[in-house]
């Protein structure tokens, strides 16, 4: 009987030893985790412990994670992370390589951007093709909002933070915004909001299709609204025929008077063609150096001329003082 419960306490002791001892490696471990932790954090604000953790939480027990500052359950959530990418991954147009802001399913049965899927039914030649198999397809698209939910919902939760894909949809998503803004203000008569609608059409900027036709027309309508930019901008248009027909005795009214209300574009246009001779106008040394003096002096009131014709006009105004 004694020898019995002499047995037991020794396997209790042994216990009580091996726990004792885990304990002391728990704390060790934890010990070692936390000074890690506390070593002077990079750029974005982890230690080098902890970017060891967040690339490889399977290899980190919860204690170890915990101690770290770290989410005990970070191997779930890289996990779950994990599968976000992936179903997001599975939404990228093969055309633009990009998530959707406007998904479209072809009859191929693959979900585009559809700017995206429509240019590339314009510009092939032949038959309509699929650009994922190569096939002949038909045109018609089908808009596909779940899909743009879906999308939305991932990336405004952040649950596919890490993606450049993602990034690039919230900027795509602001252009959307900005655009739709601006073309609202435009319908309601502002002459700017017009104009700058036919800047990103010319210059194919946020988020729309390059399209002088377009920009032509939206600076028609700011000219109409006698917005100085958008009369500059369209007189322009005319002179040299961009997105439509040459039309030169407008062009010059236009011009004129846009650079007589400070649009500094048409001042340039107007002492380029008096230093040239172009457009009809004579060659005219007085009238070249006003116009672009006023430009190259920033005088203008309305600055919406690139630095490479003001440093054009700064040359021909050397030239004519020369």
């Amino acid at each position: 009987m004694m020898a019995d419960q002499e047995a037991a306490a020794a396997r209790v002791a042994t216990a009580l030893g091996a726990r004792r001892r885990g304990q002391l490696v728990r704390r060790d471990v934890a010990r070692a985790a936390l000074e890690a932790a506390v070593e002077e954090p990079a750029a974005d604000g982890h230690s080098p412990a902890q970017r060891d953790a967040i690339a490889r939480p399977e290899r980190h027990s919860a204690d170890e994670l915990e101690a770290l500052a770290l989410p005990p359950n970070l191997p779930e959530m890289a996990k779950c992370a994990k599968t976000m990418n992936s179903i997001a991954t599975e939404f990228l147009c093969p055309i633009t390589h990009e998530l959707p802001i406007a998904p479209v399913m072809a009859k191929d049965g693959v979900v585009y951007e559809r700017a995206a899927i429509e240019r590339w039914f314009e510009t092939k030649e032949g038959d309509p093709t699929s650009p994922s198999t190569g096939a002949v397809i038909s045109t018609e698209l089908i808009p596909a909002p779940q899909i743009r939910n879906t999308i939305e919902a991932l990336v405004k939760s952040g649950a596919i933070d890490g993606l450049e894909v993602a990034t690039a949809w919230k900027q795509k998503l602001a252009n959307e915004t900005l655009v739709e803004e601006t073309r609202a203000e435009a319908e309601g008569g502002d002459g700017n909001a017009m104009y700058q609608l036919g800047v990103w059409y010319q210059a194919g900027a946020k988020g729309l299709a390059k399209d002088n036709a377009q920009a032509r027309a939206w600076y028609e309508r700011s000219a109409a609204a006698r917005n100085p930019k958008g009369m500059g901008s369209f007189g322009e248009y005319l002179l040299i025929g961009s997105g439509g027909p040459k039309n030169t005795a407008l062009g010059l009214v236009l011009s004129t008077d846009a650079a007589h209300l400070g649009s500094n574009v048409a001042a340039c246009n107007l002492g380029e063609a008096f230093f040239t001779g172009k457009f009809g106008l004579p060659k005219d040394p007085v009238q070249a150096r006003f116009w672009l003096k006023k430009v190259v002096d920033g005088e203008c009131e309305y600055k919406h001329l690139n630095k490479e014709w003001i440093a054009k006009s700064a040359e021909q105004l050397r030239e004519l003082d020369g």
